[in-house]
């Protein structure tokens, strides 16, 4: 079990990584929408078809807190709903030319900032840097439960 300063140091450094990628800000890259705006808008792009509920489970985001954000993207014409083919009762969300041009501009964004972020890491500790990220992330969210 992890002691409190252990704990104490990964809050610490969770705050720091979330300030310095800047998702407390009020709006993501100048874009003028906000971080969850931008993961709703990333996870339709990054998927052929995706109804709205599945976008609430993947982010797990409140349905209806994700329904209004779809319902902003769709009025500004970044995303359309269509009819699924695999279940006539069910919408799936696309990318318009419009949000697909933003996407892409987010994400490129995305890619520049970690790559500003590592800028004066050497190599070898970006290198180092990189499994020891893999590494966590598998071991919070790839673990099969060992109970």
């Amino acid at each position: 079990m992890l002691s409190q300063k252990e704990i104490n140091e990964i809050r610490a450094f969770n705050r720091k990584y979330t300030d310095q990628l800047g998702l407390l800000n009020k709006q993501v890259f100048n874009t003028g929408f906000s971080f969850q705006e931008s993961r709703v808008l990333l996870e339709i792009g990054s998927h052929t078809e995706l109804s709205p509920m599945e976008v609430a489970k993947n982010l797990d985001m409140d349905a209806s807190y994700t329904s209004r954000i779809i319902k902003k993207l769709v009025k500004l014409k970044l995303v359309t709903k269509h009819e699924s083919k695999k279940d006539a009762r069910s919408k799936i969300l696309i990318l318009t030319k419009s949000g697909q041009e933003l996407f892409n501009k987010i994400d490129d964004d995305s890619n520049k900032q970690i790559k500003q972020l590592v800028t004066n890491i050497s190599p070898q500790k970006q290198e180092e840097l990189y499994k020891s990220l893999t590494t966590a992330y598998d071991i919070l969210f790839n673990n099969e439960s060992e109970n």
